[in-house]
């Protein structure tokens, strides 16, 4: 019974902290959560037990480009609205954080998810070379506690620094912890 509870005890630990990697991008799926590629390189984490509610976590692939102001934010949240959603275009709305070197952006919006209205947030996080986006598509207060737990164990891979023999400086990735979305009311 003693190996059993430790073997359980291990494989749950196992899960709890494995980390996933895509692109730039490092991050642990929530526990319970389902993690599905899609077309291209992106990764779709969704979280189905929950009846009759809509969680749904969208890691767009690593792009090489930089997204450090506002505008250059708006242009890839509009070219990645494949769900139509409906964000301010007013600028003041964006949020913008800077850590570690990072940059990071998020708005929210709204759009129709299965015929049910879903808040909608967008991310970029940009390390000043590379930069990958995430969506949460979510009508549940639970759905943004994992969330949030999921935006704290995101990380950044860093630029490479180039060294005399070439080779890419070997740092550590920084986190990329953006302002959290606001509860559901």
């Amino acid at each position: 019974m003693k190996k059993y509870f430790l073997f359980s005890l291990l494989l749950w630990a196992g899960q709890l902290f494995s980390q996933s990697k895509l692109g730039i991008a490092t991050y642990t799926v929530p526990a319970g959560w389902t993690s599905t590629s899609q077309k291209g390189s992106t990764v779709v984490l969704e979280n189905t037990s929950s009846k009759g509610s809509i969680c749904r976590i969208t890691i767009y692939g690593t792009e090489k480009v930089a997204v450090n102001t506002g505008s250059d934010y708006i242009v890839q949240r509009t070219n990645k609205n494949g769900m139509n959603a409906r964000y301010s275009p007013n600028a003041k709305e964006l949020v913008k954080t800077e850590t570690n070197g990072n940059t990071g952006f998020s708005s929210g919006g709204s759009a129709m998810v299965k015929e049910k209205q879903v808040a909608v947030h967008f991310y970029s996080f940009t390390n000043g070379s590379e930069t990958f986006f995430i969506e949460l598509s979510t009508n549940s207060n639970e759905c943004i506690e994992a969330f949030n737990q999921f935006l704290t164990s995101l990380l950044i891979d860093p630029v490479g620094t180039p060294t005399g023999n070439n080779l890419r400086a070997k740092r550590k990735a920084a986190p990329a912890a953006p302002a959290a979305p606001a509860p559901m009311m």
